[in-house]
């Protein structure tokens, strides 16, 4: 099973996720980070190991302190994406902000912008690893 990686500032938001990872039965390992740049370390430290098992999806807030979502996104896709390319972004917000969906639609690497609370329903629907069919 692949990893997940989710970055979110509310501990209450990552300990979900990750509940609703696990149950969903799609992985068995959660990587969790409070921001965009402990996630961008993370991608450094795999980088430099080559071969490791990667997240091939990453749930991603787009508020938050220090590096926010867009932020990450900007420097992942410049910096990691190359190696990682299997991956998948779900960007989690309730900010239901046109111009932030429109932005979104600019990453390839993202499928989805979910502005309500996700269920372990929803990740046993997606199409891993890969998700070729995007659904932004």
């Amino acid at each position: 099973m692949i990893p997940v990686l989710c970055i979110n500032d509310n501990s209450i938001n990552l300990f979900v996720q990750k509940r609703l990872l696990l149950q969903s039965g799609i992985t068995d390992s959660v990587i969790t980070a409070a921001d965009g740049q402990e996630a961008l370390d993370y991608y450094a430290k795999l980088k430099k190991t080559p071969g490791t098992n990667y997240p091939r999806l990453v749930l991603l807030d787009i508020h938050m302190p220090k590096v926010d979502g867009w932020e990450f996104l900007d420097k992942f896709s410049e910096l990691y994406l190359p190696s990682f390319d299997e991956t998948s972004v779900i960007i989690n917000s309730f900010t239901v902000d046109e111009n932030e969906i429109n932005k979104a639609k600019s990453y390839p690497v993202i499928v989805d912008f979910v502005t309500s609370q996700l269920t372990a329903d929803y990740f046993r629907k997606l199409a891993l690893p890969g998700m070729q069919d995007k659904v932004v």
